[in-house]
């Protein structure tokens, strides 16, 4: 589907966000395996969601709707059973990594498999820990997706350095963990968001933390708790950076998760010389949440290296599109993970930002942009990836002649009212 994006004056109002759709997988896969029931009290948050929830279903547990809230009757750590089928993850990566962990540790094997962008996408960072733990995976030829779990209740203790910095690595480690009964102690070169520790810890698990390092101990057990889904931060970044873009901007984003391994974007744009103003509510779940208001500014360029990728990953491709606005050039480094999350991120970015008439430079690790350039506007293929998509649809505000936007629709994987919202603040 292809959709116009028209320049915009500026943009101005207060919205409320999709919830937070990281908190939201773990939610109902921390509640899966729980005895007894976990609510969640949360908005919505896209199809990626949905994709969770359907494969859990598929393995017996039971979830539904009352009074507002998400309902799931947990069946304790090895009480899933063998799914009819294969288990269809859609677009979701993550998805497929944490119910890789859960699975690695049932007593049935299973298969899962997604649409083609997710068949891309590499599993072989879950297949080798899981692997060493005694799980038995099978990635396709590609190293993707179908991944066939043959699932054992005999996984092995497991001291474990990550290579790299990852959140979905980590919890599926944490998950197999859990769901087998063994000890786990696993270390990273940088921290990586921490939502499943936190939840853990709400579900009454000792979960030890000391810098980059956790540690589980063996025969762990959940209890159901209730969850508040803030509103999604990485959603929250695109109406922030239209308001700094456009002149005469003003956004208020209520109820926004600030988890401090999500908002690294919030502190690079500080360096930047943003006008942010982040008023804190404490919500009772764990999740920092709050208020965030920001206001048309000039920037200033950036230089982004490998130690602030892990918490503004997401959001990069922002970067870049600010980058365009920015006095001097802004370079990101050590963003290699950026070509292998739902599409190729830094390919897409930088031959969209060609197509609009904006001069960028893309590396392997990264790419540059140099400031004071107009976005002249012209069409961009989002390449099917929510975040492109939604990248580009903010270009297009900040346009002369506006964008037009090639797979626009991708935007529901995290964000099914994201265009309805854009126009409702936009003047």
């Amino acid at each position: 589907m292809e959709r116009l994006l028209e320049p915009a004056i500026k943009v101005r109002g207060e919205i409320s966000l999709p919830g937070d759709k990281s908190i939201w997988h773990r939610a109902l896969i921390i509640g899966a395996i729980s005895e007894g029931e976990t609510e969640i009290v949360g908005e919505p948050a896209g199809d990626d969601v949905l994709s969770t929830e359907s494969c859990l279903k598929q393995l017996g547990i039971k979830i539904s709707r009352k009074n507002g809230k998400t309902v799931v009757s947990g069946n304790g750590p090895k009480g899933l059973k063998k799914p009819e089928s294969v288990l269809d993850a859609g677009n979701s990566g993550t998805t497929v990594r944490l119910l890789s962990g859960v699975l690695s540790a049932q007593n049935f094997e299973s298969v899962i498999d997604g649409d083609s962008s997710l068949r891309k996408r590499p599993m072989n960072r879950i297949v080798t820990p899981l692997s060493l733990m005694g799980a038995d995976l099978i990635p396709s030829d590609s190293g993707g997706c179908p991944l066939s779990i043959r699932g054992s209740t005999n996984l092995k203790p497991i001291s474990y350095n990550s290579p790299i910095a990852s959140a979905q690595v980590k919890s599926a480690m944490i998950l197999a963990s859990i769901c087998s009964g063994v000890e786990l102690e696993l270390s990273e070169p940088y921290p990586s968001r921490n939502h499943t520790e936190i939840m853990l810890r709400q579900c009454g698990v000792n979960i030890q933390t000391e810098g980059n390092s956790i540690r589980m101990e063996r025969n762990v057990k959940l209890k159901g708790a209730v969850f508040r889904v803030p509103g999604d931060f990485s959603s929250a970044a695109f109406f922030i950076t239209a308001a700094l873009m456009l002149p005469d901007s003003e956004i208020t984003l209520k109820n926004v998760g600030l988890n401090p391994t999500r908002t690294g974007f919030l502190n690079v744009l500080k360096r930047m010389g943003a006008d942010i103003r982040v008023i804190p509510d404490e919500n009772g779940s764990g999740e920092k949440q709050g208020d965030i208001v920001v206001r048309s500014s000039d920037l200033k360029a950036v230089t982004i290296t490998a130690e602030d990728v892990p918490s503004i990953i997401d959001e990069l491709p922002l970067i870049g599109i600010l980058g365009t606005v920015a006095d001097g050039v802004t370079n990101v480094s050590g963003a290699f993970e950026l070509r292998v999350k739902e599409s190729d991120r830094i390919s897409l970015l930088i031959k969209g930002l060609q197509k609009i008439g904006i001069s960028a430079n893309e590396f392997e690790d990264g790419f540059s942009v140099e400031g004071g350039q107009k976005i002249s506007g012209g069409t961009v293929d989002a390449g099917n990836d929510h975040r492109i998509a939604m990248s580009f649809a903010i270009a297009g505000l900040a346009s002369e002649k506006g964008v037009t936007l090639k797979g626009a629709e991708s935007a529901s994987v995290s964000y099914p009212s994201f265009f309805s919202d854009l126009e409702k603040l936009s003047e």
